[in-house]
């Protein structure tokens, strides 16, 4: 999956030092409210913290993928937050440093399942977690992520 469209480097949040994944969670997703994506930042937030409270984002290896699907997202988006030091992200303890924030239409509601399994993929080399980790600026940190090629199934 090519991400250059759905992430330029504004996208990617670094630095992040908040202790609170709600708020973690607000300062990802800025970049989108700013670039249009999302027309409604409290509508999209409590969207978003409700999907988290049906059931928990984290997916292992210290990242999460929280969505959530509105009418005020115009199109497909992702924002990227890097933590400074990993937060608790849920009742369970799951602790996250990478907050992979998709946002979606709701005229389109299966829109990001490709985008859920390529970051699923890229989450299963905790290498490449660990480079997006010490990304010194957004551009890298997009460039790094946009080159990512998914390996094929066999």
């Amino acid at each position: 999956m090519d991400l250059t469209r759905l992430l330029p480097a504004g996208h990617c949040v670094l630095n992040l030092s908040t202790t609170c994944y709600k708020e973690a969670i607000r300062e990802t997703m800025q970049p989108l409210v700013d670039s249009g994506i999302v027309t409604d930042a409290e509508t999209f937030n409590n969207r978003v913290l409700k999907r988290e409270a049906q059931i928990t984002t984290a997916i292992g290896g210290g990242v999460a993928v929280p969505h959530a699907r509105s009418r005020d997202v115009t199109r497909l988006g992702l924002a990227v937050g890097v933590l400074d030091e990993p937060i608790k992200f849920n009742e369970e303890g799951d602790e996250v440093s990478i907050i992979f924030l998709i946002s979606i239409p709701s005229f389109a509601p299966v829109a990001h399942m490709p985008l859920l399994q390529h970051l699923a993929s890229f989450v299963r080399y905790p290498k490449k977690v660990e480079k997006l980790l010490g990304s010194k600026t957004p551009a890298a940190a997009a460039k790094y992520l946009c080159s990512y090629k998914a390996r094929a199934k066999k």
